[in-house]
């Protein structure tokens, strides 16, 4: 399964990353590209980075809109382009990402943008006025998301990256 840059905003140094965009859609139950494609793995270290202050965008979605448009805790970043079918568990695409970035990093996977109820309220986002918190997670795990998140880093927006997803078999090494 692979997922795109959606978009950057170089004023808080994050991406949001997903299953629509620039050539095509995801398929999270089948997958959407060949095994045999050479693309980059999107990597992800998640070291609870507080959430900074981005307006959650309405998607017209069956959930509340911040489902959609999560915050992933952390940092984002690409290996270079691999066969999918070199990626062979989920085990061994960690790894690749902790080879290339160091320890704590991992593949990145459908459902790692998390949420809170009103995250896209004023408490949450808006001006110095109106910015609560920097961080609106209250106490205990927030709510899992997917289809998108939001992380700290600047990806590569030219290609289709690749994703898991742990609970489908959309995976090459399904």
């Amino acid at each position: 399964m692979t997922w795109v840059k959606g978009r950057h905003l170089p004023s808080l140094g994050i991406d949001a990353v997903g299953c629509h965009g620039p050539g095509g859609s995801c398929d999270p139950y089948e997958g959407d590209t060949s095994c045999k494609a050479s693309l980059p793995v999107l990597c992800l270290k998640v070291d609870g980075s507080p959430r900074p202050n981005y307006q959650v965008d309405h998607t017209g979605g069956g959930e509340v809109d911040a489902f959609y448009r999560g915050w992933a805790r952390g940092h984002i970043a690409t290996t270079t382009p691999v066969l999918g079918t070199s990626l062979g568990s989920a085990a061994k695409a960690d790894a690749l990402c902790a080879a290339s970035f160091g320890p704590g990093w991992r593949m990145a996977e459908f459902h790692d943008g998390r949420y809170v109820p009103g995250m896209s309220t004023d408490k949450f986002y808006g001006n110095d006025q109106h910015w609560h918190s920097a961080s609106p997670w209250t106490s205990g795990e927030p709510t899992r998301g997917g289809w998108a998140f939001w992380a700290y880093g600047n990806v590569r927006d030219d290609t289709r990256l690749w994703v898991r997803i742990n609970d489908q078999r959309a995976n090459c090494w399904d």
